[in-house]
C-alpha cells in the first residue's frame, strides 16, 4: 500500500513539472511572438528609413564631389599661375609645368581602354617618324634643358627637320590626345600594341583626331616650333607602360656623323 502511494506521488511531481515546462515554453513563444510583431514595419516606415538612408548617401556624395571640385579648381589655378611665371621667365614654374604635362601624359596612357588595347597588335620595332635628311640634335638622357636652364631627364629625342615636315605614324595605333600645352607645344600620344606609346611634341598642325584609328605612315602633323622649342624639331618620345625609354632602342640603326646623329 505504502509503495502504490509513492509511486502516485511520484507520478503526479513528474506530471506537475511537465505541466510546468509546457506552459513556460507557451508563454516564451508568445513573447517570442508579440517581440516579432513589435518590429514589423509597414510600408510607409520602411519608404522613411530609406527615403534618410538615401539622404545620407546623398551627403555624403555630394560632399566628395564638391572635395573633388575644390581640388581639380585649385590644380587649374596653380596651373594658370605656373604658366603666367613661366612666360617671365620663372624657370621652377617651368620644371613644375614640364613635370605636371609628364604626369598628363601618364594618365592619359593609364587611361586607355584595354579593349581598344587589345586590338592592337604587338610592336618589337618602329618606324622613323620623319623622312628625309634629318638630325638628332638632344638625345634621350639626363642634359642642360635649353630653356629651363636647369638639368633634366629629356624624356625623347629631338628630331631636326624643316618647318612643316610631314610626321608619320612608326606603327599602327590609336590616338590618344590631341592638345597644346605650356612645354610641349602642339602634342599628340598614341597608342600602340604591347602597352607602348609614342609622343609628338612642338607640332605646327595636326592631321589626325582624337581616337582615330591610324596605321604605319600614316600622316599624323606637321614639325614646328611651339611650346618650348629653340627652333623647327620634332620631339619624339617612346614610353612602355607610361614610363619613357630611350627612342633609338625601338628605332632602325642611324648613321653617325661628326655633325651628329644623321638620318639619311
Amino acid at each position: 500500500m505504502n509503495m502504490r502511494k509513492a509511486a502516485g506521488w511520484i507520478l503526479l511531481v513528474i506530471a506537475v513539472a511537465a505541466a510546468g515546462v509546457v506552459l513556460v515554453g507557451f508563454n516564451r513563444s508568445r513573447a517570442d511572438q508579440r517581440h516579432a510583431v513589435a518590429y514589423v514595419q509597414s510600408a510607409d516606415v520602411w519608404q522613411a528609413r530609406q527615403l534618410l538612408l538615401w539622404q545620407e548617401v546623398d551627403v555624403v556624395r555630394g560632399a566628395q564631389v564638391a572635395q573633388q571640385e575644390r581640388i581639380l579648381q585649385t590644380a587649374e589655378a596653380e596651373e594658370a599661375a605656373d604658366v603666367v611665371a613661366v612666360e617671365a621667365g620663372d624657370q621652377e614654374a617651368m620644371i613644375r609645368q614640364s613635370n605636371r604635362e609628364d604626369q598628363l601624359i601618364r594618365s592619359v596612357i593609364a587611361g586607355y581602354d584595354p579593349a581598344v588595347a587589345a586590338q592592337l597588335k604587338p610592336v618589337a620595332e618602329l618606324a622613323w617618324p620623319l623622312t628625309g635628311p634629318m638630325m638628332i640634335t638632344s638625345p634621350y638622357g639626363e642634359r642642360m634643358h635649353p630653356i629651363i636652364g636647369e638639368e633634366e631627364l629629356h624624356r625623347g629625342v629631338d628630331l631636326r627637320a624643316h618647318y612643316g615636315s610631314p610626321i608619320l605614324a612608326p606603327a599602327d595605333g590609336v590616338v590618344l590626345y590631341i592638345g597644346t600645352k605650356t612645354t610641349y607645344g602642339n602634342m599628340i600620344v598614341v597608342l600602340h600594341g604591347g602597352g607602348i606609346a609614342t609622343v609628338y611634341g612642338h607640332l605646327w598642325k595636326f592631321a589626325v583626331q582624337p581616337y582615330e584609328r591610324v596605321q604605319k605612315g600614316q600622316l599624323l602633323g606637321y614639325t614646328g616650333n611651339t611650346g618650348f622649342s629653340t627652333g623647327p624639331h620634332l620631339h619624339f618620345e617612346v614610353r612602355q607602360d607610361a614610363e619613357p625609354t630611350n627612342p633609338l632602342e625601338w628605332l632602325p640603326p642611324i648613321e653617325t656623323t661628326e655633325q651628329g646623329a644623321v638620318i639619311q
